[in-house]
């Protein structure tokens, strides 16, 4: 029994080696990304108010909040720290951690300041002005070679051009609360307000107007729905006038994304399996609407640097799309394998079922991979000029599926023709494919009129 006030040994060194586990697990925490952050923190919600886990939990719900103000003061430079696409502005993730360990270091009563009124009740009221004055001070911090506190930010990243991203996070905050109202429903009133935005940001610096536009493109969903703000600013530019002025990055980066989004559909690979098929399609959807969106927010001449490239890009995709429709009657036709009727049956005959092997797993996959491909692409065929070969093609498919199905079951029934425990497996195939050329309900009646032969 230990007296009163007395520390057990044991305990002691037990204490140490805990406060040794958990100042690496600090560290682990603070470097953890959001997504680790908040799996954490799900998955010790429930963990008790004593214990080892208790302590982690601690760190973890301390992190959340110190991560939920840094978020809201340096707001409009968040998502610039995050994965974008090429020629987008950028910053290592850590930027965004070092940033504030600086700001604590330098005015640390004014992140206490923000701290305090970072709560919905101030929020509400709109942005407390020192947020924007932090971000200022940040920026001045970066421009200092002598303030060794922003040293480890310097080290990640070009300091002026971070520094000038931060200038701008007061025009671009004020820009935020309006900028979904900008993209899905442009007026007179929001235009004039987006003018004002971009020649704000333009008298602080000649390359600062793109580069305002570049950081509110990454608050979007979609970042190249900025081309409708683009047009705002600029009346509906030609794509001629656009192709030469500061804001060309943003053309070219949309026209690049509808090149990879063609290079992938026409070499993604069928034994990937339906993911593959079905995200190479919404490659397709993505192009078809960029496109769109570039025409309307753009006056693309026919003979314009843009136009021709729009018009060839269009073709393209209607082609490749095609050519990998077309290859899934041949994966079908691997994934449920036929047999000639007769010794006489012309080549490429529809034929018997083929009921003599298990299902080929590697076969199926490819065939779903090509058969949600086409069926993922119902939301643009029509409107990206593919829609009647996709008709042909689903006509097609169906002419070989119907009568294909038909036959397993009668073999599934009488046995006739074939090992009925095969055939109700190549059923249970079929449905799943028939489900992506026609709907769930067909498929659903294949399944139950496989489960009343089986019970015949």
């Amino acid at each position: 029994m230990t007296s009163v006030g007395r520390v057990s040994p044991t305990r002691g060194t037990m204490a140490a080696i805990a406060a040794h586990k958990l100042q690496i697990i600090r560290t682990l925490v603070e470097t953890a990304p959001d997504a680790a952050l908040r799996s954490l923190e799900l998955a010790l919600s429930s963990a008790g108010a004593t214990g080892s886990l208790a302590a982690v939990r601690g760190l973890v719900e301390d992190e959340t909040a110190n991560r939920f103000v840094r978020n809201n003061i340096l707001a409009p430079i968040v998502p610039l720290c995050q994965p974008r696409g090429q020629g987008c502005v950028s910053f290592p993730s850590p930027v965004l951690g070092r940033l504030w360990k600086a700001l604590k270091v330098i005015v640390p009563a004014r992140v206490e300041e923000a701290t305090a009124k970072c709560n919905p009740w101030d929020l509400e009221q709109g942005t407390p002005e020192v947020f924007d004055e932090l971000c200022k001070t940040a920026a001045a911090g970066l421009r200092d070679p002598e303030n060794a506190a922003f040293d480890s930010v310097r080290s990640l990243c070009d300091p002026e051009h971070l520094a000038l991203c931060l200038q701008l996070s007061a025009i671009a905050r004020s820009c935020l609360p309006k900028l979904a109202e900008w993209v899905s429903r442009m007026s007179d009133e929001r235009a004039f307000a987006a003018k004002l935005a971009y020649r704000d940001a333009c008298r602080i610096s000649e390359d600062a107007g793109p580069l305002l536009l570049d950081m509110l493109s990454a608050h979007l969903p979609d970042d190249w729905r900025i081309l409708r703000v683009i047009s705002a600013v600029m009346d509906r530019p030609t794509d001629r006038y656009l192709a030469s002025s500061e804001a060309k990055e943003f053309g070219e980066r949309v026209l690049a994304d509808i090149d990879a989004s063609i290079l992938r559909i026409e070499n993604f690979n069928f034994a990937e399996g339906e993911k593959a098929g079905r995200e190479a399609a919404q490659g397709a959807h993505r192009a078809q609407l960029q496109i769109t969106e570039f025409q309307q927010s753009i006056e693309v001449a026919k003979d314009g640097p843009w136009g021709k490239r729009l018009a060839r890009h269009k073709q393209q995709m209607a082609k490749v799309c095609e050519q990998r429709m077309d290859q899934a009657d041949k994966q079908l036709e691997a994934a449920l394998p036929t047999r000639p009727l007769t010794m006489m049956a012309k080549k490429g005959s529809k034929g018997a079922a083929k009921l003599t092997e298990e299902p080929d797993e590697a076969m199926i996959r490819r065939a779903q991979s090509a058969l949600a491909f086409i069926a993922e692409l119902r939301s643009c065929a029509d409107k990206a000029g593919y829609g009647s070969s996709r008709n042909k093609i689903l006509e097609k498919l169906n002419s070989r599926l119907d009568p294909y199905i038909e036959d397993v079951l009668h073999v599934a029934r009488t046995g006739d023709g074939g090992d009925s425990g095969l055939a109700v497996k190549y059923l249970d195939v079929a449905a799943g494919f028939i489900a992506y050329t026609r709907d769930d309900k067909t498929a659903e009646i294949v399944r139950r009129r496989a489960a009343a032969a089986i019970a015949a």
